[in-house]
């Protein structure tokens, strides 16, 4: 099965996060968003959503080990987009 490879950049910081291998672009974003919407003291993406981007970067095929990767990570979303406020 192929798995797209994704992962967080923290602008703030300005590095990457650990590759997560999902089953779609759609299950990545609706983790990413079910994260960024998770209230609590210790959730960096939470607390600071201008910080943090969703980006892809590729393919992991499990059953042959190859890698099709991208150029340059390509952008998803952004925290802040997928960010759900009370009242909103």
């Amino acid at each position: 099965m192929k798995m797209v490879i994704v992962s967080i950049l923290d602008t703030a910081a300005q590095a990457y996060g650990r590759p997560a291998y999902v089953a779609s672009e759609g299950v990545a974003i609706r983790q990413f968003q079910d994260e960024v919407n998770r209230a609590s003291d210790d959730n960096q993406l939470y607390k600071h959503p201008d910080d943090f981007q969703l980006f892809y970067f590729g393919t992991f095929d499990d059953n042959s080990g190859a890698m099709d990767l991208l150029a340059s990570p390509k952008m998803i979303c952004r925290a802040k987009d997928v960010m759900i406020r009370d009242g909103e």
